[in-house]
């Protein structure tokens, strides 16, 4: 089981493959499987209480030659305390110290690591790599560096051996990642984000590269070009703003102004006019006046993002403003702020869509949806749902807008969170 981000999701693949490659086997249902392991989130009290419910259900599932497992960020904040909170818990794992952890497994079981299978990949159409671990910013909200770490960066050989891997498994995207992955660096000296991503856009066989998430002071001018220069690098940026009010940023130890992200955001259009803009908004920080909050307000208003991520303040233990400021701002007046911004949100998001309306949009198709039609991502990053074909054309569809195919859609229809439009053609 995996809770949290994009970072989560990559780890527990890398494990995954790590236990496919000793010999285990996947096992989609719980009450058959002999080991269980939980990948945390701590990045809020509710993620972390939700670890805690699930350890708690586990108790009657765990019996005899059962192995639960614990892993993720709870991990570097609370393992101490786990073992002794939780008996039935069988192994408290660090992130990416899973060699141990298998080697563990070969003891409890009685079994010999026998040689790695040939190709024990679990990659799919998009396969996340991890490229920088940890974070050497100190924001005053955020608990990440304490429990994953400083800035750990992967040589960028290792990670284009794995590109090419993944892609050799079928993977037709490939999502970099990092807590800030705009600060990754080769520790041989190859270069940053951008020559890493213009490294990996070249490799034969793969349809596009994304890479989150972006912090608006460590973005380099290059990367944006990079982007604007090929073209099987996403138009989609994860910039995550975290409030539009100068004073709210220097209380939150983020090292930029508004008026710097603006710029970003300026450039990165004016090379990119179609770019797919997210970001991530904190409501109710301590001292965020009712001033500060229709600064954040307006900044929505003026630069119009595709997506914004809305968050109510809440204290974490261990942070800079747990430990500094007063909790302000009432739980009432952060619900009312929130669904402001929802609201104005969710019209912004209809009115960014509508953009794309009677246009073509290039999509890599991921799956089926619940309706049973083909669904993949722009460019920008939009979710893309292909409408079934007219009678008689339907096994066409069927085979060109299978999974991991890159097909042209012409766009019939726009909602906030959504395009949806017909099947145009499709390119290898």
């Amino acid at each position: 089981m995996t809770m949290g981000c994009q970072m989560n999701l990559a780890d527990s693949e890398t494990l995954a493959r790590r236990l496919l490659a000793a010999g285990y086997q996947e096992e989609s249902s719980l009450e058959r499987a002999d080991i269980a392991v939980i990948n945390t989130c701590v990045v809020r009290q509710a993620s972390e209480d939700k670890v805690y419910t699930k350890l708690a259900e586990l108790r009657s599932w765990k019996r005899p030659g059962r192995t639960l497992a614990l892993t993720g960020c709870l991990v570097g904040k609370s393992g101490d305390d786990l073992r002794s909170r939780f008996p039935h818990l069988d192994a408290v794992v660090p992130i990416g110290d899973y060699d141990s952890f298998i080697s563990d497994l070969e003891d409890r079981y009685d079994y010999l690591l026998g040689e790695p299978l040939p190709s024990a990949g679990r990659t799919g159409v998009s396969h996340f790599v991890n490229v920088i671990q940890g974070c050497d910013h100190n924001c005053t909200f955020c608990i990440v560096p304490a429990v994953r770490g400083r800035e750990v960066h992967r040589p960028q050989q290792l990670v284009l051996a794995e590109c090419r891997k993944a892609i050799e498994d079928g993977a037709r995207e490939l999502v970099l990642l990092g807590q800030n992955v705009d600060d990754y660096r080769d520790p041989g000296g190859a270069g940053g984000l951008a020559a890493l991503v213009q490294r990996v856009s070249s490799e034969p066989g793969l349809a596009r590269v994304r890479f989150m998430t972006s912090h608006p002071q460590d973005l380099e001018p290059e990367l944006l070009h990079v982007m604007a220069a090929s073209e099987s690098v996403a138009h989609e940026l994860q910039l995550p703003v975290q409030s539009g009010d100068d004073t709210v940023l220097r209380r939150m130890a983020r090292g930029y102004q508004v008026r710097h992200y603006r710029a970003i955001v300026e450039q990165a259009r004016s090379l990119m006019p179609d770019i797919g803009l997210y970001t991530d908004v904190i409501v109710g920080f301590p001292g965020e006046s009712r001033p500060a909050f229709e600064n954040t307000r307006r900044l929505l208003e003026e630069v119009e993002f595709d997506v914004v991520h809305l968050a109510q303040y809440s204290p974490r233990p261990g942070t800079h403003s747990a430990r500094s400021w007063e909790d302000d701002v009432s739980a009432e007046e952060k619900r009312e702020r929130i669904n402001e911004l929802l609201t104005l949100q969710r019209q912004i998001a209809a009115r960014r869509s509508s953009r794309w309306l009677g246009r073509r949009v290039e999509v890599l198709v991921e799956g089926t949806d619940e309706l049973g039609r083909p669904y993949g991502r722009s460019r920008q990053g939009k979710r893309v749902a292909i409408k079934p074909p007219a009678p008689g054309a339907a096994a066409r569809l069927g085979v060109v807008a299978a999974p991991g195919a890159l097909v042209q859609v012409q766009v019939l229809n726009t909602s906030a969170g959504q395009l949806a439009g017909s099947l145009v053609q499709a390119r290898e």
